[in-house]
């Protein structure tokens, strides 16, 4: 647990799936609305952000849910997964961690919730023993991509985002953690794609 001035960062447990599920439908209607409309937003959100879903997902041990709390309400949230099943060209490390989504309240922008927020998912993935972060970020969205360049992510390479028939152009971006192990740079797995935009977050 991680406490940041008047916000707390927590893992997030499967009990919680249908809070998760809800703030995270808000979070992405809220960045993705206006460029991501219906009638896909709603199918998206409901085949994704599935409380059953999500209650799963939490119960493997390869995931985590962090979520920000302020107040009794939950103002941002990031879903990490273990990459062990690949992962893209360019990503360095043995064992990446994938940041799948990362959102904060659009009213808690610049106000060091996604400071905090990254720090905490570095903090989990070195409890991991992992050795790097990557992430996908939609390539027109500069602010969220200036903030990921802020905490050391570079952009190594593309990706695709399904939104139902539309594909959108990802960048995926990476960065090493602090003390990794750089002695077996090319023996990893390969190829898996990311699944979902990280999110619009940046701070000013």
């Amino acid at each position: 647990m991680q406490d940041v001035e008047a916000f707390t960062i927590r893992a997030c447990g499967p009990d919680e799936a249908g809070r998760l599920a809800a703030t995270a439908a808000h979070l992405f209607t809220q960045a993705y609305g206006p460029t991501h409309p219906e009638p896909e937003l709603g199918a998206y959100l409901a085949r994704e952000l599935a409380p059953a879903r999500l209650a799963a997902e939490l119960a493997d041990p390869d995931r985590r849910a962090l979520v920000v709390e302020h107040g009794g309400e939950w103002i941002g949230y990031a879903y990490l997964r273990a990459s062990a099943e690949g992962w893209p060209d360019g990503v360095p490390g043995q064992r990446p961690v994938e940041i799948v989504r990362f959102y904060v309240e659009a009213g808690w922008h610049g106000r060091g919730v996604a400071a905090a927020l990254m720090a905490a998912c570095e903090d989990e993935a070195r409890r991991r023993g992992a050795d790097a972060l990557w992430l996908s970020v939609w390539q027109p969205a500069a602010r969220p991509i200036a903030f990921y360049r802020r905490a050391g992510f570079q952009v190594v390479g593309t990706a695709t985002f399904a939104f139902g028939d539309r594909l959108d152009d990802d960048w995926v971006m990476a960065r090493r953690l602090a003390g990794a192990d750089r002695s077996r740079e090319d023996g990893g797995r390969r190829g898996s794609a990311p699944s979902d935009h990280p999110g619009e977050e940046w701070e000013e």
